[in-house]
This record gives structure tokens, C-alpha cells and sequence, in this order.
């Protein structure tokens, strides 16, 4: 069975803030009309009809043309529906879907579905139930419904196309309007499916849809941190006090995980490191807990405006064996950020006893770090 697809594209910007028909508007890329486009070149689509206005028309003709599927343009209307009609005069398989221009993630289930469903009631649309809570107007106010008994429509809707052109034809001359599809088939033919839709399928109407693919300013950091091991001190890394006979050296705490992640993150900002943020010549910093010192650093992050993307150290200590503390190291690094502890990677190595290391000499960290604009 092959199917037609019909995409109403005569929309303005206006609610993105566009100058320009937002179809035309890059994601990633490619431009959203293109985006649309990919998830309909499928074997079982015939033909696919765009309605557009005359403005854009020649816009549309270069972007598609070429496709190695069949694309008709035909003159949007003032509205929808008058675009979705003309189009379907334009059809010629026994069944059309009607799909969003601007809604270009509609992945290949949900068009499997939507198809399917189609093919089995002769009308179908897609749907995802409804996750905020609902209330309906009244003129007192408003009351609470039961958000089960909804669902939030999306596209593509699918229909028979003899009846859905009919529909369009008795609403043409009865003067009945309706905001998608299904509710025009719905009135003339009775029962449409529901299909099941995806969240990820939503349609891009305004400026915030769009800013989503808007290139973010994107920042990486290094850090690197060296102590020396003696006796008489504690070992402390990544905030968990490690059981030892010798700890790390240094006028802080010497946490050297923390330190390393300190630096990335300070590197990544473009500011100097700790050393110049935290100098060993101030009293205030002897024996300081480095937790305390990275919420310093997490603080001028945030004045600067950027959050944590992820993190990535690696602990190289002989001895003693860190694996068992990794955990608790990821969790109150993770807690200090803010983030999702799946976004923290910490690891531990020995250098097979060669080197500084190896000789138990000292402990070394580094890191890489990745900070997004907030």
C-alpha cells in the first residue's frame, strides 16, 4: 500500500520571531522543512505534497529538488485547512497522511504506527498521554479534570483519502472549522484511532523550540595536580579520607583529585589556577578542606554563567588500592556540581611501579572537564 503525504508549509515566523517561514530555519545542519522531508522518504510513500505560499515558493523548489522521491507543490491557502484541501486535490493514492511541516522528528515507529493504524480503521492520529496535570474554564473559575482520560495530538493523522477529501468538502459548506484533521474526519466519518506518538515528535512554534539548535557556547578544561606522600599526614582524596601510613603533602588538605578537577574547571573558564586563586602564602588556605576551596570554584562558575557537561580524572597512586572509594569520590564531587553523578567518571591507576609514583613517592590526578553556558 502506498501512501500520500501532504505537509501545510504556507506558515510565517512570527512565532519564532523569524523574518523568514521558520520551514527554512537550520537545526543542526539542515533546515526543518529538510529534516521533515527525510522521515517521509520512505518505499511506501508515493509522493509527497507540499502547500506553500507563493512568497516561498521558489525556496521550497530548490530545497527539494533533489529528492529522490516524487514532491508536488501546490498554493497554500489563508488557512490550514485550505492548504491541507488543496493538497488533496492533488493526491492520488487511496490513503494521505498529514503531517507538520515543522514537526521534523517524527521517527520511523511513529509512522509505522500511524500507518498501520490507519490501514486497519481507516483513520488514524497520533497521540502521547498528557503529563501535566489539567483544568478546564468555567465562568466561576476553573476545576480539575482527570488528565487519563486525554492525550496531546501531534502528526501525522492519516485517513482514507476519498473520505478525508469529502470531509473537507461537507466542512467547506457547512462553515465548520477545526484546529487538525481528525476532528474534521471525525465529524463527517466517526472514530479515529489513536497511534501512539513520541514526546521527542514535537512541532517547532516558537522562539524557545528553536533556540534549542542554536550553537551554545561550549568551553574544555585541563587540570593537572602533583603531592608528594610523607608520613605524619592524611590522605585525602576526592573528599573521602583514605586509611594509609602516609598522606599527601601540601598547605591545604592536599586533596589532589580536587585539586586537578579544580584547575579543569578554572582552565575551561579561561581564569588563572589555584595557585593564584588559593596561594600557599595565605594562612586562611593551611589545612583547608579542598570540598570547601571547589565550591569556591563552582561559585565563580556560575557568576561566569556556565554549569558542568561532565567530567573525566584519573587518580595514579601505587598504593593504596582507591577503587573501593571511587564511588564515594563520584558522589560528593557529583553533590558539589549539582549534576547527575552518570556525568562524573573517576578513575585510578598505578604506573606499574615506575616513576614518582611507582616508588610511592607521590600521587598524581588529572582531568578533563566540559562546561556548557547555563
Amino acid at each position: 500500500m502506498k501512501f500520500d503525504v501532504i505537509l501545510p508549509c504556507g506558515g510565517t515566523g512570527s512565532r519564532t520571531g523569524l523574518s523568514y517561514n521558520k520551514l527554512f530555519a537550520d537545526i543542526g545542519g539542515v533546515s526543518v522543512i529538510e529534516k521533515t522531508l527525510s522521515a517521509f522518504c520512505r518505499d511506501d510513500v508515493a509522493r509527497i505534497i507540499i502547500a506553500c505560499s507563493e512568497k516561498d515558493e521558489e525556496k521550497f523548489r530548490d530545497l527539494t529538488k533533489n529528492y529522490d522521491k516524487e514532491i508536488l507543490l501546490v498554493r497554500g491557502g489563508d488557512t490550514r485547512g485550505k492548504s491541507v484541501y488543496n493538497a488533496l486535490l492533488r493526491s492520488g493514492s487511496d490513503y494521505v497522511a498529514i503531517h507538520d511541516g515543522a514537526r521534523p522528528f517524527a521517527d520511523k515507529k511513529v509512522i509505522d504506527d500511524a500507518f498501520g493504524s490507519a490501514l486497519k480503521y481507516s483513520a488514524s492520529v497520533v497521540c502521547v498521554p498528557v503529563t501535566d496535570s489539567l483544568r478546564k474554564k468555567t465562568e466561576d473559575g476553573s476545576v480539575s479534570v482527570d488528565r487519563n482520560d486525554y492525550y496531546a495530538v501531534q502528526t501525522p493523522q492519516v485517513f482514507e483519502r476519498t473520505k478525508i477529501l469529502r470531509a473537507y468538502e461537507l466542512a467547506e459548506k457547512d462553515g465548520f472549522t477545526a484546529t487538525d484533521d481528525a476532528a474534521i474526519y471525525e465529524r463527517y466519518f466517526g472514530n479515529v484511532a489513536v497511534a501512539e506518538g513520541s514526546y521527542q515528535n514535537y512541532k517547532i512554534t516558537t522562539a524557545q523550540d528553536l533556540e534549542r539548535f542554536l550553537p551554545r557556547d561550549f568551553r574544555v578544561g585541563s587540570g593537572w595536580d602533583t603531592h608528594a606522600l610523607a608520613e605524619g599526614r592524611k590522605l585525602i582524596i576526592g573528599g573521602v579520607d583514605i586509611p594509609h601510613d602516609k598522606g599527601l603533602v601540601g598547605h591545604s588538605d592536599a586533596d589532589v583529585l580536587i585539586h586537578a578537577i579544580m584547575d579543569a574547571v578554572l582552565g575551561a573558564l579561561g581564569r588563572r589556577d589555584i595557585g593564584k586563586l588559593f596561594p600557599d602564602t595565605d594562612p586562611a588556605y593551611e589545612g583547608a578542606d579542598s570540598m570547601r576551596l571547589l565550591d569556591k570554584v563552582i561559585s565563580l562558575m556560575q557568576e561566569d554563567g556556565f554549569r558542568l557537561n561532565n567530567l573525566s580524572a584519573v587518580v595514579m597512586a601505587q598504593k593504596p588500592k582507591l577503587s573501593p572509594h571511587i564511588p564515594t569520590m563520584t558522589q560528593n564531587v557529583a553533590a558539589a556540581f549539582g549534576i547527575d553523578p552518570s556525568r562524573i567518571n573517576i578513575a585510578a591507576t598505578t604506573t606499574e611501579k615506575l616513576g614518582m609514583v611507582g616508588r610511592e613517592e607521590g600521587i598524581s590526578s588529572f582531568c578533563f572537564c566540559s562546561l556548557v553556558k547555563a
